[in-house]
């Protein structure tokens, strides 16, 4: 839900779009465990609040407090696995929306 209520603005378009990809992956990675999908997926929601803060650097401390939890859930992982892919794709993408 946070990820649709982002903006139509260029930059949240592609945040939004960034965000369905990541929310897909996790919801159908089977090397995580559902507590640790949890968590993923409360991460996700952290990103889309932070790209809808209006507060100069709020924003970018809970995009950078969220993408660092997102990539400790995946450390555990193989990086044969498809998360892990799509993580080293999209953090830093989603990283340079924030000027990170």
């Amino acid at each position: 839900n946070q990820i649709n209520q982002l903006g139509n603005g260029e930059t949240q378009a592609q945040l939004k779009d960034l965000l369905t990809q990541l929310k897909t992956a996790i919801e159908g990675e089977p090397a995580l465990s559902e507590d640790d999908k949890a968590e993923a997926l409360e991460q996700v929601q952290a990103l889309a609040e932070a790209g809808q803060t209006p507060e100069p650097g709020k924003g970018q401390k809970l995009a950078k407090r969220a993408m660092t939890m997102l990539k400790g859930i995946t450390v555990g992982l193989t990086e044969a696995t498809k998360l892990v892919g799509v993580c080293n794709q999209l953090l830093p993408a989603i990283g340079i929306l924030f000027g990170l």
